[in-house]
């Protein structure tokens, strides 16, 4: 029996000694100083760049919801879809003559109550093989 409890003793003190040891090797590690932040390097004279957003010109604030209910809109020529989280129109051109089949879906906007296309946000795209 004495020989299983100093067994355990001596276990018992092993540990000790072992968490002892983690301990203060810890505290040795420990960084004095934090790690210095460097900010982003800019040259001088460069401003950044923000996205420019225009408020829509619709006549009337129920209108835009109106037009965007109507949305997405798709054709053989165009596919017209809004993005709100960044308040944008994304025209998909799908055959060519791009710049024709632009201009009707341009003209989509204007024939559903924009009074201009100018201030809108509108991102235009096309699928590969569209000239």
């Amino acid at each position: 029996m004495r020989k299983i409890l100093f067994i355990i003793t001596i276990g018992i003190v092993f540990m000790l000694l072992l968490f002892l040891y983690l301990f203060l090797v810890n505290l040795r590690n420990t960084p004095e100083q934090k790690t210095p932040i460097i900010p982003f390097p800019t040259q001088s004279g460069i401003q950044p760049i923000f996205p420019t957003t225009y408020p829509p010109l619709v006549e009337e604030e129920p209108l835009l919801e109106q037009i965007i209910s109507r949305l997405p809109v798709t054709t053989d020529a165009y596919d017209i879809e809004y993005l709100s989280s960044s308040n944008t129109f994304v025209v998909t051109i799908k055959e060519s003559p791009y710049e024709e089949n632009k201009s009707k879906a341009q003209q989509w906007f204007l024939q559903n109550g924009f009074s201009s296309i100018e201030g809108l946000n509108i991102l235009y795209n096309s699928y590969r093989w569209v000239e």
